[in-house]
């Protein structure tokens, strides 16, 4: 992760709730993805893809199965919410 910018990220409940407030109200082609960007080579998942999703701790589990090599078959990513979002309090907050 980028050190400097936690304040810039969304915490995936909030990325849930925008889209399920969006979806029905506007045209399918005017809809957003939504996506995460996994750590440790996941690459980027919709937001909405995730295999499980803890909100009192913030931390989200994606599968990435697109991504092969270097034992990244079957690999289950974790995502977690930005520090002090409220959504992540089993987080503890980098060293800067």
């Amino acid at each position: 992760m980028v050190e400097r910018v936690e304040h810039l990220r969304t915490p995936l409940q909030t990325i849930l709730d925008i889209e399920a407030k969006m979806r029905g109200s506007i045209a399918g082609f005017m809809m957003p993805s939504f996506v995460v960007d996994l750590p440790g080579g996941g690459g980027k998942r919709l937001a909405c893809s995730f295999q499980s999703y803890d909100r009192g701790t913030g931390i989200s589990t994606y599968t990435a199965p697109a991504v092969t090599g270097r034992d990244k078959e079957n690999k289950i990513y974790e995502y977690y919410d930005p520090v002090g979002s409220g959504y992540s309090a089993a987080v503890s907050k980098p060293a800067i």
